[in-house]
């Protein structure tokens, strides 16, 4: 059952107890005044033997960041762009 974290402090607390970790790129719906547009955000899941916990950066360069702080910490670390590759 998926769950989204609403923060860093809640989903640092999956980590210990998380079996693999996964990062990628996805999209958020946004509601503008013309309408609703496509913005691009960094997606980081911690998979429980119960759950699948996302946390979600709405600027990729945080998400970054908090990905490279939290690399030791996950037993097994996938990333699942090939635009990331590199910058992880």
């Amino acid at each position: 059952m998926p769950v989204e974290a609403r923060s860093v402090e809640e989903f640092e607390r999956v980590l210990d107890v998380a079996v693999e970790c996964r990062v990628k790129l996805g999209e958020r719906r946004v509601r503008t005044e013309e309408g609703t547009k496509r913005v691009k955000v960094l997606k980081v899941k911690a998979r429980t033997p119960r759950r699948l916990y996302t946390l979600v950066f709405d600027d990729i360069d945080k998400g970054l960041e908090y990905v490279r702080k939290i690399k030791e910490r996950c037993k097994e670390l996938r990333v699942l762009d090939e635009e990331l590759e590199g910058k992880i």
